[in-house]
């Protein structure tokens, strides 16, 4: 096999650099101490997936409607440039049921994507999103093995979340940083290239009484919407006010499936902190069914910690619609890609309750779709009083 001089010297050069490199807990800066094999892991974790890209590739050729939970793309972490070629051979293959999208652009002026997944052209939709913290890769995989398995279940005459509603989905809300944990000692990057911190980017209604600085991994930047991915998100759920009826935002690793408020300790109110409940633990409970064990419960997002200017609290208060963040299972953000199946299918079957229960909470008529686990429920009549205190985090946990 021949292979060019040019490739082999950039393989070589990489590797050289990876190898001089010796990456920190003060680098990483996230709060959590580290023992020195768990950072040559988080060092390696590049080079490993690399490595696993030359035993699973050829997979484009092979791709099939009904069968693209079996590929071998999802036998790694794959790359922005990987992601995009897959999703553009779905979108190709199911032209009919599966578009693509530009939703924003990023502070590289790369095209951020969205897809909409649209089988029965139901009259409402969900929005799914992933990877706007760029390490958590295990995010971006297991929503891409979840929408591949709906997109498998949809060609089998399989029932699904879109019997009741469309899905927006987008995969790689932070592109710019997500390469970026692709290059030698930055596989932890957090944060977009301006070095902000989307999920803290949108408005709150409080002021943080503790404004992070701009070398802290939760920096909100210089004002609400001051980066262009969050702005388009923000718009563009704006112009789908009214069609969209529930919002999911998927991160790692705290095993948890939170709703609002995060920016206060106090409850919401008029019953919906008991829909929140409702609907927290229906995922909860089907997720944990996929292993067996109790890999994740339900809790306001304020109980982790305080949380200012997040997706799920400035959506909900937005839209009023069932707006949750959850938190997959893992010890760390690095994690083996053997575990992608396992963490897909609770990704599967996570927002595939979400989209049964949402009729529940918004109080909407009973939907068509069979339950595939029994869970009362009780739809509450929604009030949202104002909230007046801003309390202060009290928590050295990691920032998810």
């Amino acid at each position: 096999m021949k292979v060019s001089f040019v490739a082999l010297f950039a393989v070589l050069a990489t590797s050289a650099v990876t190898a001089s490199l010796t990456l920190t807990n003060e680098e990483i800066n996230d709060g959590k101490i580290r023992t020195p094999e768990q950072l040559q892991a988080i060092q390696d974790d590049g080079d490993v997936n690399r490595k696993c890209h030359e035993s699973n590739g050829g997979y484009l050729p092979l791709l099939k409607p009904g069968n693209y939970q079996a590929s071998k793309f999802h036998g790694c972490f794959r790359t922005t440039s990987q992601i995009y070629e897959y999703l553009d051979v779905l979108v190709q293959q199911n032209a009919k049921i599966f578009t693509k999208f530009q939703i924003a652009e990023s502070v590289r002026k790369q095209p951020i994507y969205g897809y909409k997944l649209s089988p029965k052209e139901q009259t409402h939709s969900l929005y799914f999103e992933s990877l706007i913290h760029a390490r958590e890769w295990t995010t971006g995989a297991s929503t891409l093995w979840a929408f591949s398995r709906y997109l498998d279940d949809i060609a089998n005459g399989k029932p699904g979340p879109t019997d009741l509603y469309n899905l927006y989905y987008v995969p790689v809300v932070n592109v710019d940083g997500y390469d970026i944990s692709w290059t030698p000692g930055k596989r932890y990057q957090r944060k977009n290239a301006n070095q902000v911190d989307l999920n803290r980017n949108f408005i709150s209604k409080f002021v943080n009484p503790k404004p992070p600085k701009p070398v802290d991994q939760n920096y909100p930047g210089p004002f609400p919407f001051s980066e262009p991915e969050a702005k388009g998100i923000d718009i563009f759920g704006k112009s789908k006010q009214g069609e969209i009826l529930g919002f999911v935002d998927v991160h790692s690793y705290a095993g948890l499936i939170m709703y609002p408020y995060g920016d206060t300790h106090d409850p919401i109110g008029g019953g919906e902190d008991e829909k929140f409940a409702v609907l927290g633990n229906a995922m909860a409970v089907v997720m944990n069914n996929v292993t067996g064990k109790t890999l994740y419960v339900a809790e306001p997002s304020g109980k982790l910690y305080l949380a200012y200017g997040a997706f799920d609290d400035y959506h909900y208060r937005t839209y009023g619609k069932p707006t949750l963040t959850i938190e997959m299972t893992a010890k760390d953000f690095v994690v083996p890609f053997s575990e992608i199946p396992q963490r897909g299918d609770e990704i599967y079957y996570g927002l595939w309750q979400f989209a049964k229960q949402v009729a529940v909470f918004n109080g909407t008529a009973p939907t068509t779709a069979t339950p595939t686990t029994a869970i009362p429920t009780t739809a509450i009549p929604t009030t949202t009083p104002a909230l007046t205190t801003a309390p202060t985090p009290t928590t050295t946990k990691p920032q998810c």
